[in-house]
């Protein structure tokens, strides 16, 4: 069995995946950077409330303007959550680019999961170890999408809070959305326990196990779901949060930032929304007559319509943290005055 990697001997397009992937990785390393220090920072700390330090912040609502603000503490906790998912699943799914060169690399047969054509694992002394790494990246990529939901809908509520003094999320949005994010959750970890049941042996990979295990596929599928009604469901809460940020918030400092954060954020949900479905309905469609142009050209929409997607998300939201802690003069745990809130 070869253990030789062959990256260089790869086509053109196989190295463009892998350039992409290494892009990928890269990013999601480097957001993560980035979001480690001032999560430390607020961590430290310990506040999710605090008053405004800027006396030019305003509000809509004259008789909140003194009243405390939320920092962006709860925004970090699912972003550098999610981004440390984000990086390895973007990091396995890369060795794994690596490891599938010892053997031949396959264009012709029918798609799987994930964007990535079928392999044979025949012949390659990495078969274990790329099975291993695909489970793996399925379980992060499980964590890192329940978590995204989750830093999207507490952000947006948060500096919507800010804007007009009405206490967000209220107790509805608050159930709804810790429900829906332990169903995520659940269904995803249960695909996955019953995909570890499933493998047959070292060499069979996630999306082996996906095409020829039924009860799998049947519970990923109603995960998939979930994550698109889900995120759907938050897309529709961002609009929300705007629209009533607009009504009772114009003159709020925040309302620029979440018009923003609406007009990044809510398409790039629904692009990878669609992508997902597009996905799920690969699993049932026979590709094996599609020409290698075809198939290609679907891996390149898939790698870019999610990952890259998931990333931006990411970015905005990242971005969504930073600007709240200047807007209410929380940045770094110094007010903008030079006051600690420590």
């Amino acid at each position: 069995m070869s253990t030789t990697i062959h990256l260089t001997d790869q086509s053109s397009s196989y190295k463009a995946l892998f350039a992409l992937d290494t892009i990928h990785a890269t990013l999601s390393l480097s957001l993560l950077v980035l979001a480690l220090k001032p999560t430390l920072t607020h961590l430290r700390n310990r506040r999710f409330t605090t008053t405004p330090a800027n006396h030019n912040y305003t509000r809509a609502n004259s008789y909140s303007h003194d009243g405390p603000l939320k920092t962006p503490l709860g925004t970090y906790l699912f972003l550098t959550s999610a981004l440390l998912f984000l990086f390895l699943a973007s990091l396995t799914r890369l060795i794994t680019d690596i490891l599938q060169t010892s053997s031949g690399i396959s264009y012709t047969n029918d798609l799987s999961w994930h964007g990535r054509p079928s392999w044979n694992a025949a012949g390659n002394g990495y078969a274990k170890d790329i099975a291993r790494l695909s489970f793996t990246t399925a379980l992060t990529t499980i964590f890192f999408t329940v978590l995204l939901n989750g830093g999207v809908w507490i952000h947006s509520a948060h500096v919507r809070e800010n804007g007009t003094g009405i206490s967000t999320p209220g107790t509805k949005s608050r159930i709804w959305n810790t429900f829906i994010m332990a169903v995520m959750l659940g269904t995803g970890v249960a695909a996955w326990g019953l995909g570890i049941e499933a493998k047959r042996n070292g060499g069979t990979a996630w999306s082996d196990v996906l095409t020829g295990d039924k009860a799998t596929r049947i519970v990923w599928i109603v995960h998939e779901a979930i994550v698109v009604a889900a995120s759907l469901s938050v897309s529709a809460e961002v609009i929300w949060e705007f629209l009533s940020m607009n009504r009772g918030g114009r003159d709020s400092t925040e309302r620029n930032d979440l018009l923003r954060f609406t007009f990044f954020v809510v398409p790039l949900i629904w692009i990878r929304d669609a992508f997902i479905i597009y996905d799920i309905v690969l699993l049932h469609v026979n590709t094996a007559a599609w020409s290698r142009t075809a198939m290609e050209a679907t891996n390149f929409l898939l790698l870019l319509g999610r990952q890259y997607a998931n990333l931006g998300i990411l970015s905005m939201v990242l971005w969504g943290a930073w600007r709240m802690g200047r807007s209410v003069g929380y940045d770094g745990g110094r007010g903008k005055g030079g006051g600690s809130y420590a």
